[in-house]
């Protein structure tokens, strides 16, 4: 569940109280020029992203993760999957800058579609994920968890 002890983390399900945390990791300059929050996010547009994922999960269309290290319970990314229809959505996930590069992401990347049908009920036999070009290291990152590009989608196909 971890890349060593130092960096030991969990997945549970996102809630109001990770706001803030969630704010801070997309206002980082280095982590929003890969995503597609815009520059002027606000703490309250995060909650209502909270909020909708909630509702997803609920309605089980899609479910989003923290990512806590154990040592601290500090809240360093995300990783969730979205607009489930018709057995396909489409992944997301961010992680704080301080942790790039050391191997965090592609455990729990690993981990979470290992437990994908535990975190949610409804079927889903194929995984979307929409990546810069230029965004190398998440290419690279998808690549070693069994993506492939389809049509400038990267697809991953569970069984």
């Amino acid at each position: 569940m971890s890349c060593d002890d130092n960096y030991a983390y969990d997945l549970r399900p996102i809630r109001h109280k990770d706001c803030q945390a969630i704010w801070e990791i997309l206002k980082d300059p280095q982590v929003q020029s890969f995503n597609d929050y815009k520059s002027d996010l606000t703490k309250g547009d995060v909650y209502d992203f909270i909020q909708g994922d909630i509702e997803g999960f609920y309605n089980q269309q899609g479910i989003r993760l923290v990512i806590v290290l154990r040592s601290n319970g500090l809240v360093i990314g995300s990783i969730g999957l979205f607009n489930i229809i018709d057995g396909q959505g489409v992944l997301g996930f961010e992680l704080a800058s301080h942790y790039f590069g050391k191997g965090i992401m592609q455990k729990v990347l690993l981990e979470f579609f290992q437990k994908l049908n535990v975190f949610i009920t409804t079927p889903v036999d194929k995984v979307h994920a929409i990546v810069q070009p230029e965004n190398t290291a998440c290419i690279k990152l998808l690549a070693k968890c069994g993506f492939e590009l389809n049509n400038e989608l990267w697809t991953k196909y569970i069984t």
